[in-house]
């Protein structure tokens, strides 16, 4: 896929541009702050050298922000992918490694099973790994579009800086400065969230791996592995999904107020799980209605659709009402509806609409 440079060729230059318009406004600033800590009250010489050298300090961050954001940005990428191998869009790689090391490590002597015989075990896993390689491609569209509005609001913030910048070297404007920088680490920062948001991937995929229950044998044995990967494959998709568009949010929020970034993980996906599955229901419920066996595939394919909306807007609302996924739901119904066929002895329909309008009158 093509990054932001390559599809918006210009806007880096036009934010640079704004950012030289600015930058006179910065110096304008950085003066009144350098007069107003010198004429208010008696100052020691060491205060005066302390406002100096603050002066000097916004200036070097004025002239060299998009500098150190790059070396930031690159250091935070490069560690996100090649330390904590932390990536939404390889969960399906890392699936089928979990696979490979378990089942090598697993014990597969002793007599077989007839799930070992008709192979269930290996065509279960690989529709699970069809879920997961779809569940991947969903993750990679919005890590890709997440790294264009990353690219958007820092080329924005590196635009406006000078005006922020000048902001810290006034007192009563200082916090508004600070804050502008703090947020705009907290977008540098964004692949971070995704290194923490895959701590917790990892574990779900170890645990749908695990073949503890195969040791057991039987159907027994085989049932519990089967309903074991069925609850992980469940919360593993609601996690990948809402950690993927929350995490980089969470990130900035923690770097900016210094919010808890586990307890902010598990609020989301708490809120995307309750939302997609109410969602989901809605919509099984609904475009099943009309009945037969197409109808309910239909209502398990909208189901599947509206837990996925339902918790992708819940990731960025943060409210268990989703409006994407009760429009699913509105969709499906409307769509299920069997249109009434007229009576054999009303061919006109004129018996029908007078029914209607007698009963609208009731």
């Amino acid at each position: 896929m093509n990054n932001f440079d390559t599809l918006f060729p210009n806007f880096l230059n036009q934010c640079t541009e704004m950012n030289h318009v600015l930058t006179p406004i910065a110096f304008v600033l950085l003066a009144i702050g350098i007069v107003s800590s010198t004429v208010t009250g008696r100052r020691s010489p060491s205060a005066y050298l302390r406002t100096i050298g603050r002066t000097f300090a916004f200036a070097a961050v004025l002239a060299y922000l998009p500098t150190w954001s790059n070396e930031i940005a690159t250091t935070v990428d490069s560690t996100v992918r090649d330390t904590l191998h932390a990536d939404p869009a390889g969960v399906y790689q890392q699936y089928q490694k979990a696979l490979a090391i378990n089942k090598g490590t697993s014990s597969t002597s002793g007599s077989k099973s007839w799930w070992d015989v008709l192979d269930g075990q290996a065509l279960f896993e690989a529709g699970i790994s069809i879920i997961l390689w779809v569940l991947g491609f969903i993750a990679s569209v919005i890590v890709f579009y997440a790294y264009l509005v990353q690219k958007f609001i820092l080329y924005v913030g590196y635009a406006l800086a000078p005006i922020f910048i000048g902001f810290l070297a006034v007192r009563t404007l200082h916090s508004i400065g600070a804050g502008f920088l703090l947020g705009y680490a907290g977008v540098l920062c964004w692949p971070l969230g995704w290194g923490a948001a895959s701590l917790l991937t990892s574990g779900l995929i170890g645990f749908m791996t695990d073949e503890s229950f195969l040791s057991l044998g039987g159907v027994g044995g085989n049932a519990g592995y089967g309903l074991q990967n069925l609850l992980g494959l469940a919360a593993l998709a609601l996690w990948l999904i809402s950690s993927t568009i929350a995490a980089p949010i969470i990130m900035q929020k923690a770097i900016a107020t210094g919010a808890q970034v586990g307890q902010a993980h598990t609020t989301t996906a708490v809120v995307a799980g309750s939302a997609g599955a109410a969602a989901g229901v809605a919509a099984v419920t609904t475009i099943a209605a009309g009945g037969g066996v197409a109808a309910a595939g239909a209502g398990i394919a909208g189901g599947g659709a509206a837990v996925v909306l339902g918790a992708a807007e819940a990731s960025m609302t943060g409210s268990t009402y989703s409006t994407l996924g009760n429009l699913v739901s509105s969709l499906g119904g409307g769509m299920s509806r069997r249109a009434r066929r007229p009576k054999k002895n009303d061919p006109t329909g004129d018996e029908a609409v007078r029914e209607l309008l007698q009963r609208s009158r009731n």
